[in-house]
């Protein structure tokens, strides 16, 4: 063997068993005269495309049972390196700001069996056989768990089908050139609800249980984390209640230009105008009013004074013309960005484009709008649309000024690091991202907007 790390040579070592119609097997490491392993060898097992188990060390003898009418069912004894994603039907609602999202994960061989169609597991997936179970899931899932918003029985806006493989850590998106069999493949189907505010309480009736199924796996998911629970036939509801309190939907309303002004503390304004009446008063030297006048008149302007004080701010503020200063541009810059990021979390098309208009001028809306879109909706390994949940580390390598149709602003050279979000068939997905973008902002009816945007890079 090399002597690794001096030597260094790597071995690539294929070995092949004739071992059809055996269905208990042991993987044994060298053993020491201890029983110990003598050598540590890390392993991951599948059959055919189906994950047996994780990345787990091979520190004992493990015995391995293998269905080889169905590899979902193949597993290793020892159950603690079991796959990650063992559970043939699984239920997962997500409570979002402005939408409710119910999904289930089915196996094919259930929902063949649910439809009276044969099942043969190591079938491959073709486009035919796709379009096939793509009717059929839709067609016996419909209705199937009804859904509740406050008490209220919701049809879905949109209802989604996609063809998903386990692997470690969830699932991945089965592309159009995969080969896999069917009994690897999980149907993932989803129904969309649109809200307006997170409502006070939902609740699905779940009814997908079978003389083998009688226990499933659900996940709620709000933005105060997940709750994992399941149904069972005693039990079938899924029902989420709202106890957020203090909780805040992200924010995408214009965002308004600070106009610089100065304070005056209305102390040193009274003052200065009582001063000024009393001199002026003294000053008038054919004054008609005696001293007992006199007295009069000046406890009346005082004592009017005060109650007049009294009842005004405490100070006035005098706007200054002016505009951003250099320093200032990547805090607006970010405050753009972040609440584009809040924008794209509006389902339906039209309500995100009425959200994105308050943040991006007529002129420039359509081109903003396609490549914006390419940073804060990217595509997921689930086959989902991720979202940005943090902007940081902000920078403006180049600026200068712009005057575009009367309307000042900036040309920015900018970078930034964000966090893509994805949480769909019960994983949580979460990538940096670093994009360099060319940005226009301008100040248009007392808010900046963005002119224009022009991804440079994006890793």
């Amino acid at each position: 063997m090399p002597d690794f790390p001096a030597d260094k040579k790597i071995l690539l070592t294929q070995l092949k068993y004739p071992i059809g119609g055996l269905s208990d097997l042991q993987l044994k490491p060298p053993m020491g005269s201890d029983k110990l392993a003598s050598v540590t060898i890390g392993f991951t097992s599948r059959h055919g495309q189906t994950p047996i188990s994780g990345f787990h060390y091979l520190s004992q003898p493990e015995p391995l049972i293998i269905d080889w009418k169905d590899p979902w069912n193949t597993h290793f004894k020892n159950t603690d390196i079991s796959r990650h994603n063992r559970y043939p039907l699984m239920s997962f609602l997500y409570v979002e700001p402005r939408q409710i999202r119910h999904e289930i994960l089915v196996r094919t061989k259930d929902l063949l069996e649910w439809t009276n169609h044969p099942f043969d597991a190591w079938q491959l997936l073709t486009p035919e056989s796709k379009a096939f179970l793509h009717h059929t899931v839709r067609s016996y899932l419909n209705n199937k768990n009804p859904t509740s918003i406050d008490q209220s029985p919701s049809q879905p806006n949109s209802i989604e089908t996609v063809f998903l493989r386990a692997n470690n850590s969830g699932y991945s998106q089965i592309s159009e050139n995969d080969t896999i069999e069917m009994g690897s493949v999980m149907i993932g189907y989803r129904e969309k609800f649109s809200i307006d505010a997170l409502p006070q309480s939902v609740t699905v009736d779940w009814n997908l249980f079978t003389d083998t199924i009688n226990s499933v796996p659900t996940l709620i998911q709000d933005p105060a984390g997940p709750f994992p629970t399941h149904v069972i036939p005693s039990f079938p509801d899924i029902q989420w209640h709202n106890y957020l309190y203090d909780y805040r939907p992200p924010n995408s309303d214009p965002l308004a230009i600070e106009t610089p002004s100065l304070a005056v503390p209305m102390a040193i304004l009274f003052s200065f105008l009582i001063i000024t009446i009393i001199v002026l008063t003294l000053s008038t030297k054919h004054s008609l009013i005696g001293r007992k006048g006199s007295t009069i008149l000046y406890t009346a302007i005082i004592i009017s004074a005060v109650a007049l004080y009294l009842n005004l701010p405490e100070e006035y503020r005098v706007n200054l013309p002016g505009t951003a200063k250099k320093r200032d541009l990547g805090q607006v810059t970010e405050q753009l960005l972040l609440k584009v990021a809040a924008a794209f979390k509006e389902p339906l098309p039209i309500n995100l484009e009425l959200k994105l208009k308050n943040l991006i001028t007529k002129e420039g809306f359509e081109s903003a709008y396609s490549n914006l879109a390419q940073i804060y909706r990217p595509q997921t390994t689930s086959g989902g649309l991720g979202s940005i949940s943090a902007i940081t580390n902000l920078k403006v390598e180049y600026s200068s000024q712009i005057n575009l149709n009367g309307n000042k602003g900036f040309r920015l050279i900018t970078s930034w690091q964000a966090v893509v979000e994805d949480r769909s068939w019960g994983h949580f997905e979460q990538r940096p991202q670093e994009t360099r973008a060319n940005i226009a902002i301008i100040q248009s009816d007392n808010h900046w907007k963005i002119a224009g945007f022009t991804p440079l890079s994006v890793r």
